[in-house]
Parts: C-alpha cells; structure tokens; sequence
C-alpha cells in the first residue's frame, strides 16, 4: 500500500480519535488532538491515508523545537496493521525531520507494547532510559528511546 500524508484537518480529527482509543489504554481526547495539530510552529498532527482509497490508515503527531523532535503519537488502524505501515510513517517522520535540519527524534513508548518496541529498535532507535511506573491503568513503565539522523 502506498500511503499519502497529509497535516490533519479539524475534519479529520473524530476517526483519529477512534484510532486512537482502540489503541492505546490512555488515549487522548479529541481537545487535546485539535490542541497539538493547531499549533503549527513547533507540532504537528499528520494523517497517514492509503494513495489508492484516501481511507485514513494511520497518523503521528510530533513536536520539535530547534534540532530535536518527539514522537508523541504514532497510531496505525487495527486491520492494517502488520502491514509496514509503522514503518512507513517513521521514514516519513524521518523524511519531515530532515527537512526541518532536525538531527534527534525522541520517543517513548510502554514497555509491555513489544510490538512497537520492536520496530522503534529494528529502525535503529536506542534505548536510552526508562521511567519506572509511568504509566497508569495498567501500570507499567515507559521505555525511552532516541534516534540520530
């Protein structure tokens, strides 16, 4: 599949956020995503669509001030994915990054979500420290990784 991203829109933000309550134990409230994508000097909130139907398959949000960024979000919906769509949107990220003369990206994700840690490692971000009890409901740490491009 080849994807098309596009900044999110006001429109878009009720199906990110089904996206992002069948993904994640805490999900943000749609406030808080209209929030992040409406300031645009140093946020972003990108919608991952497929280039051939235009469905909505994914999003990430990231901020970044002067040479750093963090990935706040990255979400891809449940029947796609195992698809390298995750992928796809890191090397977008990445692409984004560049362009911005961004030379770190930061994340940090919970420990008991194997499958995106073993994508965060596998694109060749580092583990770098961890926050014991972070996060709540259900209680678990939060792996913080970095990524120098």
């Amino acid at each position: 599949m080849k994807l098309v991203f596009e900044r999110a829109k006001k429109e878009d933000l009720e199906e990110i956020h089904e996206i992002e309550i069948a993904s994640f134990p805490d999900p943000w409230s749609v406030d808080s995503l209209w929030a992040f994508a409406s300031n645009e000097q140093v946020r972003t909130l990108v919608c991952a669509r497929d280039e051939e139907t235009s469905e909505l398959v994914g999003y990430y949000a990231l901020q970044y001030v002067l040479d750093e960024a963090e990935i706040a979000i990255i979400a891809v919906k449940r029947k796609f994915r195992r698809q390298g769509l995750g992928r796809a949107i890191l090397d977008e990220i990445k692409r984004f990054c560049g362009e911005r003369e961004i030379i770190k990206i930061h994340l940090e994700v919970r420990s008991e979500n194997e499958a995106a840690v073993h994508l965060y490692r596998s694109f060749g971000f580092e583990e770098v420290g961890r926050r014991k009890n972070y996060y709540e409901a259900p209680k678990d740490d939060a792996l913080l990784f970095s990524l120098s491009i």
